[in-house]
């Protein structure tokens, strides 16, 4: 029921546009907890650049800090309700035990976690669908791969992370059941040279597609790619997150990426009392919250029967036809 009374009012919000209402716009703050640097051009970088559209397009007031250690988590939550703010984010599925312990000391604070299913009076998750176009590029991958083995490099072992690659692995295999999986993980989100050396590993095993979710450690297997492609293998990697299909142009045929005014419609509900503690899911079917990005400059190295194809099941997901596989968390 929540999420039917989500989609309808974020319908409502998409075809007339924001209405503040009568909430005083300067009063209002919205603040931001990141886990790593908002220079990542993934995860973290949606995140603040959601928050600068809720400065622009909402009129009002906000911050962001990173906040990496556990330790910090309560702190910072505390440090910001404690001073008026009406809606802190805490970006990962990591600050849900934290907003849980904090927010009955606030209850005029609203707390938002983004993954996860902690709902409280004042706290609420928003989870994007991912998945939806993970299983996208799997479908991809499964088909284009010569080699038949596909690499998964994901920041931290956690249930989000490991749900996007359960959709891309259920993806790969609609089209090709014998596709071989490698699953590997940096311990972090930062360890670029980790996660370029867990791609050559892979590469070396013969995979010829590789997806990651692991945040600024990402860039490393796009080093890894680009160098593999340099070296004649015919290799790809998928982005995630937000559009990543600049970063490493000659080596990204996809990019799997959220919209940025996911953080808009919460901070709307908020700021105008419509907020109901619940988790809220963001996917295709909300104008394309999440959405398959391709890559202009390598688009043409996929089939037009391929394309067809994928184009079919994003339909399909559209109407509400076919759903993504996810791991339940």
């Amino acid at each position: 029921m929540f999420k039917k009374n989500w989609i309808i009012y974020s319908l409502l919000l998409l075809s007339f546009g924001f209405t503040i209402g009568t909430a005083d716009a300067a009063k209002f703050k919205v603040a931001l907890l990141t886990p790593g640097s908002i220079s990542d051009a993934g995860w973290n970088a949606l995140a603040y650049e959601g928050l600068q559209r809720i400065e622009k397009e909402l009129g009002v007031e906000v911050s962001h800090v990173e906040s990496k250690a556990p330790s910090q988590w309560e702190e910072h939550f505390r440090f910001y309700a404690s001073k008026g703010y009406g809606l802190v984010f805490g970006h990962g599925f990591e600050y849900q035990e934290a907003a849980k312990a904090v927010a009955p000391d606030f209850p005029d604070t609203v707390f938002i976690t983004t993954s996860g299913n902690t709902v409280l009076d004042n706290v609420a998750s928003i989870v994007f669908e991912l998945e939806e176009v993970t299983y996208l590029l799997g479908v991809i991958a499964g088909t284009m791969s010569q080699t038949g083995k596909i690499g998964l490099i994901g920041g931290m072992n956690i249930p989000p992370i490991n749900s996007t690659f359960h959709a891309l692995e259920e993806g790969a295999k609609s089209v090709n059941p014998n596709i071989k999986i490698s699953s590997s993980y940096v311990g972090d989100w930062e360890n670029i040279g980790k996660a370029k050396e867990l791609a050559l590993s892979q590469i070396t095993e013969g995979v010829d597609f590789i997806f990651h979710n692991a945040d600024a450690a990402g860039r490393g297997v796009f080093h890894a790619v680009e160098e593999s492609r340099k070296a004649g293998k015919n290799i790809y990697a998928f982005g995630s997150n937000l559009d990543q299909n600049d970063i490493a142009p000659d080596a990204i045929l996809a990019s799997a990426a959220i919209d940025t005014k996911a953080f808009v419609y919460a901070a709307d509900l908020v700021q105008t009392g419509k907020f109901e503690p619940q988790v809220m899911w963001m996917g295709m079917s909300l104008n394309e919250t999440v959405k398959l990005v391709y890559n202009p400059k390598l688009k043409d190295r996929i089939p037009e029967d391929l394309l067809a194809k994928v184009e079919k099941i994003r339909q399909d997901i559209l109407a509400g036809k076919f759903k993504a596989p996810r791991v339940k968390f």
